[in-house]
């Protein structure tokens, strides 16, 4: 019977009536390492997309000595300070239906004052509506720019080799020969992080109760980068007890 041997293939000789070993298979030894090359592509893009990805950071925390006297509190008015009204409805109930989910009574305050512009008589005014003590209310506190390091990395693939003879039992096996895909050397990224600062007032007293700022490496996706804001503060505020 006549063997077929695909196109391409190193074609096995035949001595003494045994067959010799043969070398690596060309045609599938290029596609395998084109294929591997796509991936360490695709490897050193995620390098740089691997820190972006990473939750926001508490970079300072604050809460009064007498904050635990004011946990009789009715319930929490929620305010983001911004330009955007839209950004400003998304964060609020964000934030709400977070604070909602650990047993607090929360409002959005722009369910009950739209305008951007929020004094002081109107946080009085809002509180009394909606029957809330406090105030929590979160701000735009800066971007920085950064550099950061990225170690080198080196990829290894695994080229495929086959025997007619040598395995078990005199049976063929497939063993592989590893082989250098590519390197990445060491690498500097700018980097730019988004800072905001979340604050908890009593209404009736203006007396500040807490504070917490956080810091997130800026990326494209905005509701992404406000659900982690809003899980570093929830985290921070039942670390400080003020939440279950």
């Amino acid at each position: 019977m006549p063997l077929i041997h695909p196109v391409g293939l190193d074609q096995p000789r035949q001595e003494h009536g045994h067959w010799r070993q043969m070398g690596p298979f060309p045609a599938v030894a290029l596609l395998y390492t084109a294929a591997m090359k796509q991936i360490l592509i695709l490897l050193s893009l995620l390098i740089l997309t691997a820190c972006a990805s990473s939750g926001a950071v508490i970079t300072y925390a604050w809460k009064a000595d007498d904050i635990q006297q004011k946990q009789d509190m009715e319930g929490v008015l929620v305010l983001a300070i911004t330009d955007q009204p839209e950004a400003r409805k998304r964060f609020e109930d964000a934030f709400t239906s977070a604070l909602k989910k650990r047993g607090v009574r929360a409002v959005a305050s722009y369910e009950l004052n739209a305008t951007r512009k929020i004094t002081k008589d109107d946080v009085i005014a809002m509180g009394k509506q909606s029957n809330t003590d406090a105030l929590l209310v979160t701000s735009f506190a800066g971007r920085d720019q950064y550099e950061v390091l990225h170690p080198g990395r080196t990829y290894v693939g695994v080229m495929p080799m086959y025997t007619r003879h040598g395995g078990y039992y005199g049976r063929g096996g497939v063993y592989g020969v590893p082989f250098e895909i590519g390197h990445v050397p060491d690498f500097y990224a700018q980097h730019q992080s988004l800072h905001l600062e979340a604050n908890l007032y009593e209404i009736a007293t203006a007396e500040h109760l807490w504070q917490a700022a956080s810091g997130i490496d800026e990326t494209d996706d905005t509701r992404e980068m406000l659900e982690k804001f809003i899980d570093a503060f929830m985290e921070q505020l039942h670390k400080d007890k003020l939440v279950r």
